[in-house]
């Protein structure tokens, strides 16, 4: 057991000798400047055993053999501060009484005030290494204190240890890492050695990699390991690292149970660990954990002392001390922010100096309260400023004079001027509050908008008189918990929401509109603006008040003004729907889903006219009203003159549910339709359709309902004429593009019939390769119009019965650009129509004309009619040859596949006389065409 005397706290440098002095081997002590035994480590209670105890407090010699004391006392007093002092051989007393030889050296650190003692080490003679390593480690410990004296930074204190360490153990490299402040890795706090081997440490490590220096700072215990070990326990690191050192140590830094990091020791040759060595390294890593311990508590110790003056300083309060008499012992430096003072411009002058001759009676009193550890007192005075003018201070006193590091009085004072001068017009305040409150009442009963105040925790505590006209309730109904009994159940929800956030700046910014419930059962809308009630010191919120205007008329014309605006849009939404319909029974169905939208009607039911009578197309709402019964009546009865009329004026007609609208009168009052409307269609001043509307139950139509039907009326006829006007175009153009193509056919007489029988190809072709609509009316408009290009050439050429010469072959192979010249400028032909004019003799290996293109180069359209062009021509008599088989033509078109068509195309065509026993029957000059 290790026994010591008991140090002022202040002593950390002996203390640090004590510890490391405690893990040596070799019997060590700790004397002081009198040479009296302070400590003595475990090495000499085994040698001493019991009567160890004895050497404490006693001078050295009592232990020494009394012819040994006086050169020890002579070597004693001639060793140097910080010195080794030179080997003695003393005897030394053993336990059984026996004189022991041992060599006597020590170390003297008594110019060291935070030690101020000599430690001194006895090393047996037969025992003992020889005297070289005795030197080494005496020279390295005196090396270490060296580095513990040192004042400079941590990093500083890290170099120094590294260096040391490395030179004084025989390392050739080694580093020193620090525990992270979350424990859970190394920091690399200092290298030596590594970059002259070219190795770059990690900066940090886990602990939980299996390394040698996680595993010391996981397990505590050193490690000692030679090549062999290193080898073997550790191949990857040794695989990394073996080149550059052949063994290494890891040793923890340890202060007591506390680790704090592991010193990393790296030998370029095998090195064998003796336990004399592997003590002296542990010793050698107690002296660094102690320094760089010491050293990080010093820099703490710095920045507190940095921060402590630092909030001094800049303190919004003045710290002052004084004693029994009140003289002024310590003045903080804000002093000077506040009063103007320097920090010591005060001391030694009494706190009365200052204070308003008025206000030392309070100030007594208030101090004649102070008793040791009682509370603290406080008192509100003012104090003179340097500049001539008072400052209101508030201190606060705290009796220290029993505490032996401030034996005196401790005074926080605070600059309440502000508070004290506001406080002094508070009444006032107060007065014109009331004041305030009594006009607020005042103008809150005579005022048309319903005042309502409320609590903090919103229950309603005042209501004005207005309540009575604008709810029908008394103020005192209005009273109570609920804020929000009366508002609308669909406006709850917002104003639980605003009520919330009532405590915010934003909340007086706001209003709120909503309905209140009146005693009637119905409902006001009101517009509530609420403002916040303050203190008017601490600007605090003491109540709230809020002021609501009936808005109720304003609402129902925004209520009416959104219908319009709704029904507008509709109809806007309306009409761009029609833009997109063509079909006439599709405008009609979108017509009659629209009107029930934007109309009071149930239901809907849409007819179409003609000579025949009305034919049903569509219904749309409730079906609750018999379509087939409606239907008989409207076939047995006609309409009733008045009906009759507006119909064809095509005026809507609307009749109740006591109105007849047929003739004779049906039964009334009609089972359904009680309420009808009877909207006409025109085209041209043709009744196209009848729009019927009907109710379950009667209904007024308003007049807007009724001009927006009318409206719809207009808009679907207009559609319907475009509509017309369209169709009728599309069949002019058909027939144009037709006659065109059958003015180059007979030119060709040849080629009889080769125009109708492409279209129709080339249709069945486009729809089976999935052609839109719009591409296939290309496709065919380029069939028609294939070999307009041929006007230009000649007759003797176009017309020659012979084989044609090089020449004329250059000028019959231009006909595709010629056409392809004439047609583009036409603006309503699509690009598809003008490729299949200009590449419809383009062939898939490049052969064909104008432009030689190849495979996908060719566009689509013109790759399907050449497939098209192809087999009628095969199939079609020539003077030069025959008319094809259907199956002859196949066979051909498979040949040239992948060749000179496109094989995708080819077989697309050919599977479509497989499904479609019409194509092959279409013999040439048989092929009707159809303009719809």
């Amino acid at each position: 057991m290790t026994h010591l005397l008991s140090f002022p706290p202040s002593l950390s440098g002996r203390t640090l000798l004590r510890q490391a002095i405690s893990i040596n081997t070799e019997l060590t002590l700790l004397l002081d400047p009198q040479c009296r035994v302070l400590f003595f480590n475990p090495a000499v209670q085994a040698l001493l055993g019991d009567s160890a105890e004895i050497l404490l407090g006693r001078e050295l010699a009592s232990w020494i053999h009394s012819d040994d004391q006086h050169a020890l006392k002579s070597s004693y007093q001639r060793t140097p501060a910080a010195n080794p002092a030179e080997t003695l051989r003393v005897r030394v007393r053993q336990t059984n009484g026996e004189w022991l030889w041992v060599s006597a050296s020590w170390v003297s650190f008594l110019n060291n005030p935070d030690v101020q003692a000599t430690m001194v080490q006895f090393r047996p003679e037969p025992h003992h290494q020889d005297q070289h390593r005795q030197d080494q480690h005496r020279r390295a410990l005196w090396e270490m204190t060296q580095v513990m004296n040192s004042t400079g930074h941590l990093s500083e204190v890290i170099s120094a240890l590294l260096t040391t360490g490395l030179q004084l153990l025989g390392a050739s490299s080694g580093s020193l890492r620090l525990i992270s402040a979350d424990g859970r890795q190394l920091e690399l706090s200092g290298q030596a050695g590594f970059a002259n081997q070219g190795i770059q440490l990690m900066d940090d490590l886990p602990l939980m990699l299996r390394t040698p220096v996680t595993d010391v700072a996981r397990s505590g215990e050193a490690l000692f390991l030679d090549h062999q070990k290193f080898q073997t326990l550790y191949p990857d690191v040794y695989q990394r690292y073996g080149l550059s050192f052949q063994s290494a140590a890891a040793l923890p830094l340890s202060i007591g149970e506390r680790l704090i990091g592991v010193f990393a020791l790296g030998f370029k040759e095998d090195h064998d660990f003796s336990a004399q060595e592997q003590t002296f390294f542990q010793m050698v890593a107690s002296l660094c954990a102690l320094a760089l311990d010491c050293r990080c508590l010093s820099q703490e110790l710095k920045r507190e002392q940095d921060w402590s003056q630092a909030v001094n300083l800049n303190s919004s309060d003045i710290v002052t001390v004084f004693d029994d008499q009140g003289l002024i012992r310590y003045e903080s430096g804000s002093i000077e922010r506040i009063l103007g003072y320097g920090a010591t411009d005060l001391l030694g002058k009494s706190i009365y100096a200052l204070i308003d001759p008025d206000h030392h009676a309070r100030v007594q009193a208030a101090l004649a309260q102070l008793s040791p550890g009682g509370d603290p007192v406080t008192v509100i005075f003012r104090c003179l400023h340097q500049g001539g003018h008072w400052i209101w201070l508030e201190s606060i006193a705290t009796d220290l004079r029993h505490q032996p590091h401030v034996s005196g009085v401790l005074a926080n004072s605070r600059d309440v001027t502000a508070r004290e001068e506001a406080r002094t017009v508070q009444q006032d305040i107060l007065d014109q509050l009331s004041l305030s409150e009594r006009n607020f009442k005042r103008l809150a009963d005579h005022s048309r908008d319903l005042v309502r105040q409320y609590a903090l925790d919103g229950s309603v505590i005042y209501a004005s008189p207005t309540a009575q006209d604008l709810l029908g309730y008394n103020s005192e109904d209005l009273l109570g918990p609920d804020p929000l009994h009366h508002v609308h159940e669909e406006d709850l929800p917002a104003l639980e929401q605003a009520f919330q956030r009532r405590f915010t700046a934003a909340f007086e910014h706001e209003k709120f509109e909503y309905r209140l419930r009146r005693r009637d059962g119905t409902y006001v809308w009101v517009e509530t603006v609420f403002k916040a009630v303050r203190d008017p010191e601490t600007q605090a919120i003491t109540a709230f008040v809020d002021t609501s205007r009936d808005i109720d008329q304003r609402k129902q014309a925004e209520q009416h003004l959104k219908v319009q605006l709704d029904r507008y849009h509709h109809l806007l939404d309306f009409t761009a729907s029609l833009e997109q319909l063509c079909d006439p029974a599709a405008l009609t169905a979108e017509a009659l889903h629209k009107s029930l939208e934007l109309t009071e009607y149930d239901y809907g039911y849409a007819f179409a006219c003609s000579a025949s009578g009305l034919t049903f197309e569509a219904q749309a709402g409730l079906n609750s009203a018999p379509i087939s019964e409606f239907m008989d009546q409207l076939r047995l009865h006609a309409f009733t003159p008045l009906a009759e009329q507006a119909v064809r004026r095509g005026e809507a007609y609307f009749a109740v549910d006591e109105q007849a609208f047929l003739d004779p009168p049906e039964e009334l009052p009609r089972p359904h339709w009680r309420s009808l409307c009877v909207l006409p269609i025109l085209r041209q001043g043709t009744l196209m359709s009848l729009l019927v509307f009907g109710t379950s139950s009667r209904i007024t139509t308003s007049q807007d309902t009724r001009q927006l039907l009318q409206n719809v009326a207009a808009r679907l006829s207009h559609a319907l004429e475009r509509g017309h006007h369209i169709e009728q175009l599309n069949i002019s153009r058909e027939e144009t593009l037709r006659a065109l193509g059958l003015a180059l056919e007979y030119r060709d007489y040849e080629t009889k019939g080769h125009t109708d029988r492409v279209v129709l190809f080339t249709e069945h072709l486009g729809r089976a390769l999935n052609f839109l609509p719009a591409d296939q009316d290309a496709l065919r408009w380029g069939a028609f119009l294939h070999d307009t290009g041929k006007v230009a050439i000649p007759d003797n050429i176009l017309l020659k019965p012979g084989k044609l010469t090089p020449e004329e072959w250059t000028v019959i192979r231009r006909h595709p650009s010629i056409g392809y010249e004439m047609l583009h400028h036409i603006p309503s032909l699509p690009p598809a129509t003008l490729e299949v004019v200009l590449y419809h003799q383009e062939r898939w290996n490049g052969s064909g004309y104008p432009d030689g293109l190849q495979g996908h180069q060719i566009p689509l359209s013109a790759r399907v009619f050449a497939v098209v062009d192809v087999y009628d021509a095969l199939t079609s008599v020539r003077p030069y040859k025959r008319a094809w088989s259907h199956q002859e033509a196949a066979e051909q078109l498979r040949l040239e596949a992948g060749v000179l068509l496109d094989a995708a195309v080819v077989q697309t065509f050919l599977e479509l006389f497989e499904t479609d026993g019409s194509l092959k029957s279409s013999s040439p000059g048989e092929v009707p065409y159809d303009y719809s």
